[in-house]
């Protein structure tokens, strides 16, 4: 799918990327000496995890390494560099570039912080050659139980990566006489507030991104954008759950979103009684409908990791 932005973001790319479903796809390293349990073997859907099988991340060291991403570097798995000028609330951030005419990377990881149960990483690359890369996985370590009644909610922040691109401030300057059609891009981020209402009585979830804004965007341009309702959907007996990603009714009155997909959700439970949660999202479109921001072929993969 060609890229193709018209006006607001005149700049920007790309079309999307395929990619496989990721068993086990998250590993913290700071995790496996023996005193907690193994990651649970967890399965991202295939529209979830794209071209990403696998992100080890440990916080502490603030240390991040991408498998399966295509050209993000010459080696497989890549091991990214710390980019705190990047980061969003709640999300460190990370970047690999192999030399100024190689495509520029970005990566984003959390973990929950009431036991560290749950983890979720999301890392695209920038153009140029009409397509990116993208993907997003999530893990969850040690025991989990889940309540049988009860209605609870997890409220925390999401970061995104899209096929637009950034104002390019982690970039290396391109080589001198490089053409046009070859100089790299860097991807433009999203992010915004998550509320997740989980009913365990019903086995039911449901949420709301709300706040998102691209806050990167050429010339320093904040751009808000639509909120997202994930469809309320079942949680199965492992506390993993899979849906479906609308507008928000309450964004358009003058127009039927209710009901019309734009993407899909999914994501994992963890604790000792549910006491965290990650998730993901891969969105179609994220500007609203008929284009009001003048995006077309826009496409986002973003992150949830949220405690009570």
């Amino acid at each position: 799918m060609k890229h193709i932005v018209a006006g607001l973001m005149a700049a920007a790319l790309l079309g999307g990327c395929g990619g496989g479903g990721s068993s086990n796809p998250f590993d913290n390293p700071g995790e496996d000496d023996g005193t907690t349990a193994p990651p649970t073997d967890t399965t991202v859907p295939t529209e979830i995890s794209q071209d990403v099988t696998r992100v080890e991340f440990d916080p502490g060291t603030q240390t991040l390494t991408v498998e399966g991403l295509t050209f993000d570097g010459t080696t497989d798995p890549v091991t990214y560099n710390r980019a705190v000028a990047l980061d969003v609330p709640g999300y460190q951030a990370y970047t690999i570039q192999q030399n100024a005419a190689a495509r520029h990377s970005t990566a984003f990881a959390a973990q929950s912080q009431t036991s560290g149960a749950v983890t979720a990483g999301v890392a695209a690359t920038g153009g140029p050659r009409n397509r990116f890369f993208t993907g997003a996985v999530f893990e969850r370590t040690g025991t989990y139980t889940q309540p049988t009644t009860g209605e609870v909610v997890y409220t925390g922040r999401y970061v995104g990566l899209t096929n637009l691109d950034s104002q390019g401030g982690d970039l290396l300057p391109p080589p001198a006489g490089l053409a046009d059609e070859l100089i790299p891009t860097q991807a433009a981020s999203t992010q915004g507030d998550v509320v997740l209402r989980a009913n365990f009585g019903d086995r039911a979830v449901e949420g709301n991104i709300i706040n998102r804004r691209i806050s990167e965007a050429p010339g320093g341009v904040v751009i808000n954008l639509p909120s997202l309702v994930l469809i309320n959907t079942q949680i199965t007996a492992d506390g993993t759950f899979s849906g479906t990603v609308e507008y928000d009714q309450a964004a358009f009155p003058g127009e039927r979103v209710t009901g019309t997909s734009i993407g899909s959700s999914a994501g994992i439970f963890g604790g000792v009684g549910a006491t965290e949660v990650a998730g993901a999202i891969k969105l179609n479109q994220f500007d609203g409908p008929g284009d009001p921001l003048g995006l077309t072929n826009e496409l986002e993969t973003g992150i949830f990791v949220l405690d009570r």
